[in-house]
């Protein structure tokens, strides 16, 4: 009867002392010796909805807000956009440019904003932000966007911001009254979110050329800013 030593145990070859590699071990084997997951409260793989998982692997660029329509990252100003903005600056007017959007159907002018009503849109958003949730907010300053810097619509023509800009305190000294432009800026409440959506993409639009051309003034190139 042999009896195993210390040294059969460790796997170690008692003739020659060289160790024996261990037996492979089955398929079966190696998945039943994958750990368990720990109890917890995501063992089960759920994770809130707020959290944020580490993939490791960087993300090329962020994801697409596809909320105001498609972003445009790359513009070309053509020279005529460059005369009416240089007109517009000279003579103390507006900036414009029309879009036209489904084939046409829906065409729009947009208009630069005054100081004032830059002013006076942050500052009336600021306060109602106070109390209105963040979702809701964001929506209403769209609206207030549309209100100011739509020029015509459909034919239609859209004066600027009413009178006043700000709000105002009434006779009492006590009364709040609203800006004069917000009962027109629900004119955009009956727009449909899919024509709605589109116009904010023109406007998306808009914002990005404008504020080319006055990054493109501080050039003494202006007209053609790539030259040397």
């Amino acid at each position: 009867m042999t009896i195993m030593g210390e040294s059969q145990q460790t796997g170690e070859n008692t003739d020659t002392g060289t160790p024996t590699p261990p037996a492979a071990e089955s398929p079966e084997t190696q998945e039943s010796k994958k750990e368990e997951p720990k109890e917890g409260i995501f063992s089960d793989g759920n994770l809130p909805k707020d959290s944020v998982v580490d993939t490791g692997v960087e993300d090329k660029e962020p994801a697409e807000d596809v909320s105001l329509g498609p972003k445009t990252k790359s513009i070309t100003i053509t020279p005529d956009e460059k005369s009416a903005f240089i007109d517009a600056v000279v003579n103390n007017t507006r900036f414009t440019k029309d879009y036209s959007l489904f084939g046409g159907r829906v065409k729009l002018t947009l208009r630069s904003m005054t100081v004032d009503e830059v002013n006076a849109l942050a500052s009336w958003t600021a306060k109602q932000g106070t109390s209105d949730p963040a979702g809701l907010m964001s929506g209403r300053y769209r609206k207030y966007l549309a209100a100011a810097q739509i020029a015509r619509y459909n034919g239609v023509d859209m004066p600027p911001l009413e009178q006043p800009l700000f709000e105002t305190l009434g006779k009492d000294g006590k009364t709040v009254n609203q800006p004069g432009w917000i009962e027109r800026s629900k004119y955009w409440d009956e727009i449909g979110i899919g024509a709605f959506n589109a116009i904010m993409a023109c406007m998306s639009d808009f914002d990005l050329r404008y504020a080319t051309l006055c990054k493109e003034a501080e050039n003494s190139n202006f007209w053609n800013p790539d030259t040397p």
